[in-house]
């Protein structure tokens, strides 16, 4: 259970840093307008703490599925090597799929992402974000 924790706290500080990077990019002339349509979120909250935060919870949530899901077919909830860390991003990408199409149906962070989902449409993205943080987070605790 410890390296469970250890790992959803690294995931959570990797998703803060990558809310962080997004933010100041989405206010750079040089970005894809996908990245820019983020702006107004980011405008909307005028909090980089809060909207990290809320991102980090979105991927633990997540994260949580999956390992809970990843336990009851494979009995392990962190990836220890690239196979487990392949069989996770398997279960990952569907996850982070449905999560994100979810999170812009219901509207859970308010209207203000529908210039981007309307821009990069929604589940890709969601899907693409949460296996780069899995990714990221498994090669720093090795």
């Amino acid at each position: 259970m410890i390296q469970l924790y250890n790992f959803l706290m690294i995931l959570f500080v990797v998703t803060f840093v990558c809310d962080l990077i997004l933010n100041f990019l989405s206010r750079q002339s040089f970005v894809p307008r996908s990245i820019k349509a983020l702006k107004s979120y980011f405008d909307y909250y005028n909090n980089i703490i809060l909207t990290g935060v809320y991102a980090s919870i979105t991927v633990i949530v997540c994260y949580l599925i999956t390992a809970l899901i990843t336990f009851f077919i494979f009995n392990y909830y962190v990836p220890t090597n690239m196979n487990q860390l392949y069989m996770i991003l398997l279960i990952a990408a569907p996850v982070g799929y449905i999560s994100d199409i979810i999170i812009y149906k219901a509207k859970i962070f308010g209207s203000q992402l529908d210039s981007f989902y309307k821009e990069i449409g929604s589940g890709l993205s969601g899907a693409v974000a949460f296996i780069f943080a899995i990714v990221i987070s498994f090669f720093l605790i090795k």
